[in-house]
């Protein structure tokens, strides 16, 4: 893992071995918010869109369209951040600080977006006084009677002007921030999740000023027929000193599976300053009678390193699926790698057992793990399965399960989403006893958004709704300048598109033409094969790489499609080596098509061929392109019944080596 990097093209895995038919998956009715049903939805200021405004498909080939929402605005200085669903529908939005790393205020008001998708109403809620120094929405959790918030203020603000926890409710229709008695005296915290045993929440406390972070436990009580609440601080866990280091409390969540109060934290752990932190993820237990905090893993690091620059990875964003099983993403820096499954068995979390699990009496500073002159805190933890398509994509920024489907939903840095499900197949039997199925990898067109030279993008995952539908903030910050006012947005991606894409509808009229990018097959099967760091692999059929649209001579700079997507190839890098690959597509009427096929092979390929079966026939055309990007027409053209087919490509014998990144039908 790591380091398997195609300059020429994007790939997919195409593999013969353990595989799963796709389940249909029931899709919801549309969404009444909605101009027209797309897979993929930006929502925002009317006039904001930029490029995104005159395209019909994402870069990946999904239907977009756009909801332009009356009022939609953040103050200056403020970002949109992480999102919760409340029981009412509405969407709640954290507002963020234009500064990533939070040194310095940026905004003078506190706030959290309230958008309610089915009237297409926007307001902003607003938190304690305006003024300088106004600290940023860092988390988000719906509980009984409305959506608690956590806030954390810069390095530079005076802290204790604003709450740095509550609850916002409704109230006559109106959002606002409900009266609680008692405090949690913080002003630097983070996540917050809720143990589904005590019913109890869990907050990250960051730390500041040099001092480490720790993990607080709150009871939350209300709302009474006053709609007040009452909140008290059960239990803390501060993180223990390190020699030379200082560990942050960043993420947190709660097994949903766990009757034992076990949940996970995320921790940046800083050396030095200015340095970008590594992170490790760490287990917990809490136990609600007497408020105890105890850790039940050692802080775990993945072990493998970077090969590009042989750094340790770290562990980013992390899950626990409906099963337990924990998930983490690999990450160094912006390079991203394999993401990591820990698989829970017997009703134990993994890494509560052998090489992960905590050692009673250690000093802190003995969970260390070092390799050729490079030292990092925490302990090398195997994971049972590591699922290798997430190496050809940038950082793993955010993790978030459907719970309709079950899909674990793996939102990367520069807006692309890979969907992965996984289930059971054995009684706690040691082995291979996680299957997994892969969904479409989706370009969501991010970099079509505007966003000026000096600003940044970026994203968060949000809640699944009932409709089955993603939400997820497009974040726009100018860092280093605050009080600018800068547009934000929100995605809304259909998930069952993305598990068992819609069949494409050909024309019927002669000289039309549709395009079907690689990337859209239905083909969702894996296989297991040892691992070379977990001890297992997971390898998709259908394997995608990242395909760049600059420099505008290579890669997908020639597809006609505006921004980046994606490519068919093969983990090895090398092309797409074996096996097949099958898309859907609505024939109108029964007649000949023209296939073409836009291909890369590298110089040395000489024998490359796809063969593609379809209306009961056979055609098999060579492909190899001399080491550039060529679209290739088929020899033949392409006779199909009318009504629902399935278009299969596969690699003949010997044929092996090419990458696709789209094919075309062309009505005769």
């Amino acid at each position: 893992m790591g380091g398997r990097r195609v300059v020429t093209a994007c790939g997919l895995v195409v593999a013969v071995g353990l595989t799963v038919a796709p389940d249909s998956v029931k899709r919801p009715p549309r969404a009444p918010w909605a101009p027209e049903y797309a897979t993929v939805t930006v929502h925002g200021r009317a006039g904001s869109f930029g490029a995104m405004a005159g395209e019909t498909v994402t870069p990946s080939g999904q239907d977009v369209a756009r909801v332009e929402v009356p009022g939609w605005r953040f103050p200056p200085g403020v970002q949109a951040y992480r999102t919760a669903l409340a029981a009412d529908g509405t969407l709640l939005i954290a507002g963020f600080s234009h500064t990533a790393d939070l040194s310095t205020p940026t905004a003078d008001r506190t706030v959290v977006g309230a958008y309610q998708p089915a009237t297409g109403v926007f307001r902003t809620i607003g938190i304690g006084p305006v003024g300088p120094g106004a600290p940023s929405v860092t988390g988000l959790l719906p509980v009984e009677g409305g959506v608690a918030f956590t806030t954390r203020s810069a390095d530079s603000a005076t802290p204790g002007a604003w709450p740095g926890f509550g609850v916002l409710s409704k109230v006559a229709g109106r959002w606002r921030v409900a009266p609680t008695a008692g405090t949690v005296d913080h002003g630097d915290l983070y996540d917050l999740a809720r143990l589904p045993d005590s019913g109890d929440i869990l907050v990250a406390r960051y730390g500041r000023d040099g001092s480490n972070g720790s993990i607080l436990a709150l009871a939350l009580t209300g709302p009474d027929r006053q709609g007040r609440f009452t909140v008290a601080v059960t239990g803390e866990y501060p993180y223990p000193a390190l020699d030379g280091e200082r560990v942050s409390v960043r993420d947190i969540e709660g097994d949903p599976t766990s009757r034992d109060g076990r949940f996970a934290v995320g921790l940046d752990v800083y050396r030095g300053q200015g340095q970008f932190p590594h992170m490790v993820v760490q287990e917990f237990r809490y136990e609600a009678g007497s408020g105890a905090i105890r850790p039940i893993s050692a802080p775990i690091v993945p072990g493998d390193r970077n090969p590009e620059d042989d750094a340790f990875y770290a562990y980013g964003p992390f899950l626990y699926d409906h099963l337990g099983n924990l998930w983490a993403s690999r990450m160094d820096g912006f390079q991203g790698g394999s993401l990591a499954v820990y698989s829970a068995r017997g009703g134990r979390g993994r890494l509560e057992r052998g090489e992960c699990r905590h050692r009673p009496g250690w000093a802190p500073d003995r969970y260390r793990t070092s390799a050729n002159g490079k030292s990092v805190w925490g302990l090398t933890c195997r994971p049972d399965y590591d699922i290798v398509q997430a190496d050809d994509v940038l950082t793993i920024e955010d993790l978030a399960q459907d719970p309709r489907t079950k899909a674990v939903l793996a939102l990367s840095f520069g807006g692309t989403v890979l969907p992965i499900r996984v289930d059971r197949v054995g009684a706690d039997r040691a082995g291979a006893d996680l299957v997994f199925r892969t969904g479409t990898a989706v370009d969501l067109g991010r970099k079509l958004l505007p966003t000026v030279v000096g600003n940044v993008d970026d994203h968060r995952l949000g809640p699944v709704d009932a409709e089955g539908r993603m939400w997820m903030a497009a974040m726009h910050a100018r860092p280093g300048q605050p009080g600018v006012l800068l547009d934000q947005w929100l995605y809304s991606v259909d998930v069952a598109d993305l598990l068992a894409p819609a069949p494409v509808r050909l024309p019927d009229t002669p000289g039309r033409s549709v395009t079907v990018q690689a990337e859209r097959t239905r083909t969702a099967g894996t296989r297991i094969r040892p691992g070379r760091w977990a001890a297992q692999e997971v390898d998709a059929q259908a394997y995608v790489h990242t395909c760049l649209d600059w420099p505008s001579a290579t890669t997908c700079g020639y597809d006609g499609v505006a921004g980046n997507g994606f490519v068919l190839g093969d983990d090895s890098g090398f092309g797409v080596l074996g096996g097949s690959v099958e898309y859907t597509v609505d024939v109108p009427v029964a007649g000949q098509y023209q296939v073409s096929y836009r291909v890369a092979t590298f110089a040395v390929t000489k024998g490359a061929r796809i063969e593609l079966t379809a209306g009961g026939s056979r055609y098999v055309d060579p492909v190899s392109t001399g080491g550039t990007w060529r679209t290739v027409r088929t020899a033949d053209p392409v006779t199909l019944p009318a009504g629902r087919q399935t278009i299969r490509l596969s690699v003949p014998e010997g044929g092996g080596g090419w990458y696709l990144n789209w094919l075309t039908f062309q009505r005769i």
